[in-house]
């Protein structure tokens, strides 16, 4: 945690800042080691010169105390009263230029109306240029988590069947990952099946699926706080050959991208080397998404990898592809993994096989 503070303090050396305050949970974790509930208030003060301050309110501080490391831990009583604290400490270190990750409006404005004479600015890119690149320990992490999604999907995958309700295999699935050790689910698990799985965020419901319905499910387990991301389709009962067409379609979408994973490409570049294959069949206005995204201790954050994205892969970078068809009326398909970006390939961390029919 010491050299991420050191490295951040850097940052903030080149972009003429002589402070930082941040408020978003998992980067108060990146940076303590303290994890809370993804909506506790916490504040952590970073001054250019000396140790940081994480405020925390009554019902975070003794649990702070234990965790953090590399800074003081103070306890406001009083929610309401956390801003004050706040422009105390920064009025008390002379802070004069001040960048933020993810401030809410309400604190924003009662600091500058409080202390005119700080020039606050958002710097979330500086936390971001950290975190996108994963330590040895942080892609182990993920690697578990990937583990728990495997296992969760062998057991979402063994309860499709027609007759079964979508939530029914969203349970398998999560009570699979529990039982494995995850410490939750990395999002909101998606079950979507039938003409549902057009729907590419078709979060699950209480639909029964039905004999040859296509069934998307995506999952993610959690490790350390850290996440993985999964998606397979799945034909309940015998597929029919447009499903087989579209499935082989995405797969090959896929590999190809996955093929060219390597440092230094154009996050853009691997999405339209997938774009390429699908539009070449004619389902280009069916692949509704980018290519896929950055996965941590967010389930999305940089890179992106769409077709507009300034992002350049970097080693280190974790990463999901997932090309989709989305047919409306018909149905979808989507295939996802996992993916360690590698000095001259990449590694797939997420290890379900790709079947169509259960």
């Amino acid at each position: 945690m010491q050299i991420r503070i050191k490295v951040l303090k850097e940052e903030l050396s080149k972009s003429g800042l002589n402070g930082y305050i941040i408020t978003h949970t998992k980067n108060i974790y990146y940076f303590t080691g303290f994890l809370d509930i993804s909506d506790a208030k916490l504040f952590l003060i970073l001054p250019l010169d000396g140790e940081p301050t994480l405020f925390t309110n009554p019902l975070s501080y003794s649990a702070a105390c234990e965790k953090a490391t590399g800074c003081t831990v103070k306890l406001v009583k009083s929610s309401e009263k956390i801003w004050k604290e706040i422009s105390n400490q920064v009025h008390l270190l002379k802070l004069t230029r001040v960048g933020f990750d993810d401030m809410d409006i309400s604190l924003y404005l009662k600091l500058i109306k409080i202390l005119r004479n700080v020039d606050f600015q958002p710097k979330t890119e500086l936390v971001w240029k950290l975190r996108r690149v994963k330590s040895d320990e942080e892609i182990g992490f993920i690697k578990r988590a990937a583990e728990f999604a495997d296992a969760g999907m062998k057991a979402g995958s063994e309860a499709v069947r027609a007759g079964a309700y979508e939530y029914e295999i969203a349970a398998e699935a999560e009570y699979e990952m529990r039982t494995r050790g995850s410490e939750g689910t990395a999002f909101e698990t998606i079950v979507a099946s039938g003409p549902r799985s057009a729907h590419p965020h078709g979060v699950c419901s209480d639909r029964m699926i039905r004999q040859g319905d296509l069934v998307i499910l995506d999952i993610g387990g959690v490790y350390k706080g850290y996440k993985s991301d999964l998606t397979r389709t799945f034909v309940a009962g015998k597929p029919s050959s447009k499903q087989e067409e579209i499935f082989n379609l995405v797969l090959q979408a896929q590999n190809q991208a996955f093929q060219q994973i390597k440092a230094d490409i154009k996050a853009s570049d691997l999405d339209d080397i997938a774009r390429k294959a699908i539009e070449e069949k004619g389902y280009g206005d069916e692949f509704l998404h980018g290519l896929g995204h950055g996965v941590g201790l967010n389930i999305h954050e940089p890179p992106t990898l769409s077709k507009s994205s300034k992002d350049i892969i970097e080693e280190g970078n974790v990463i999901t592809l997932e090309p989709g068809i989305y047919i409306q009326g018909f149905g979808g398909v989507r295939i996802e993994d996992t993916v360690l970006a590698l000095r001259g390939n990449g590694q797939k961390l997420t290890k379900t096989p790709y079947t169509l029919m259960i």
